[in-house]
């Protein structure tokens, strides 16, 4: 055989070492071309094996291989660095922090109505419900901050019984005027 003539795939199998299937295979794939020299099946075939061997063959697979490892180290450096800049929290450490937050405002805001009715005498018993009923919501709020609240949109975070809460609210019924003894 020489490498100027148009080869067999049975040929141009035991020149390079692979069986004529695998020769078919390339040629289906259109690694090689029917009707060329071997010399030309040669160079084709040596591209092949040099972009496989790169990572940019046909299935691409060590490619990806490539840049999962790449975006895996990334990510864990990402992480070291974000610990070594104290950057960096446990999840449930966090929901503990909202939780004692929750719970520390909802302590000073349950008794608020009380201690608005005994600084304003003037705001009817009316009026006190409808700042329990405010302060509730506020409490309900508190007491139930996770991480799982930031997974909500918005729309979805009101009080569904409720659906414009602020319709009913008069600023002007909470005017309390500066009482000046002198």
């Amino acid at each position: 055989m020489t490498l100027t003539d148009p080869c067999t795939q049975a040929a141009f199998g035991e020149l390079v070492g692979v069986s004529q299937p695998a020769v078919s295979d390339m040629v289906t794939r259109e690694v090689l071309t029917p009707g060329q020299t071997a010399l030309q099946w040669l160079h084709a075939y040596c591209a092949h094996l040099r972009e496989q061997a790169a990572g940019r063959g046909a299935d691409g697979e060590l490619a990806f291989q490539r840049s999962e490892l790449a975006r895996v180290n990334r990510e864990r450096a990402e992480i070291k660095l974000a610990l070594e800049r104290q950057q960096y929290a446990p999840v449930a450490l966090i929901e503990q922090v909202l939780a004692t937050v929750g719970r520390g405002i909802v302590g000073v805001l349950e008794p608020l109505h009380l201690e608005l009715h005994r600084q304003c005498p003037a705001l009817t018993p009316e009026d006190i419900k409808h700042i329990q009923t405010a302060v509730s919501r506020a409490c309900d709020l508190a007491a139930s901050a996770s991480l799982a609240l930031l997974n909500v949109e918005e729309d979805t975070a009101a009080d569904p019984a409720d659906p414009d809460p602020d319709a009913d609210f008069d600023p002007e019924a909470f005017f309390i005027p500066d009482s000046d003894p002198t």
